[in-house]
């Protein structure tokens, strides 16, 4: 399957940057500001439901427009506008495809945290993953991510200059079956 095959249910896909070290936050945000890096999430979300983690959605401080946004958290109290709620990854999930299905989107697309990411690693078919091509100091790391589990099906490199000298590459894993 590739990349803008319409399967017949949405897939699980997720998206993360990730530095050479698996590192993917700092202080409950990004580790680095990358010129492009946002646009690049945004083409690869747009119109797809999104799911993310409590402290994930804190960081981004709002809904991200054009796309349904769930949110997993255990509290029974926490609350937002603007959200779908979940309390488990089998409803965030539910809800997701759901909304995928009415809207025809081919995805859903998990986008963090790394707690959310490792519960739902092993039912991920595509990965639209950015590797920063350096080592950034942080304190969340992708720990489950197992690169012999993936093929890479695309690679865009962009060049350092518009990314603010940090070599980057967009690449796009498929699952190996």
């Amino acid at each position: 399957m590739t990349p803008t095959d319409t399967p017949s249910e949405p897939v699980i896909a997720m998206a993360l940057a990730m530095d050479r070290n698996r590192l993917i936050g700092r202080d409950n945000g990004m580790p680095w500001r990358i010129p492009g890096e946002q646009a690049h999430f945004k083409e690869i979300t747009l119109g797809k439901p999104i799911i993310m983690g409590r402290a994930t959605f804190d960081s981004i401080g709002r809904p991200l427009p054009g796309r349904l946004n769930v949110v997993v958290t255990r509290s029974p109290e926490w609350h937002a506008d603007g959200v779908v709620i979940a309390h488990d990854l089998d409803s965030a999930l539910d809800s997701a495809t759901a909304q995928a299905r009415a809207d025809g989107a081919s995805e859903v697309v998990v986008i963090g945290g790394a707690a959310l990411c490792h519960e739902v690693m092993e039912r991920t078919h595509r990965f639209y993953l950015t590797r920063v091509d350096q080592a950034f100091d942080g304190d969340t790391w992708l720990e489950c991510f197992n690169e012999t589990d993936w093929q890479e099906v695309s690679r865009e490199s962009p060049n350092p200059a518009i990314t603010g000298g940090i070599p980057i590459h967009y690449c796009v894993l498929e699952r190996r079956a």
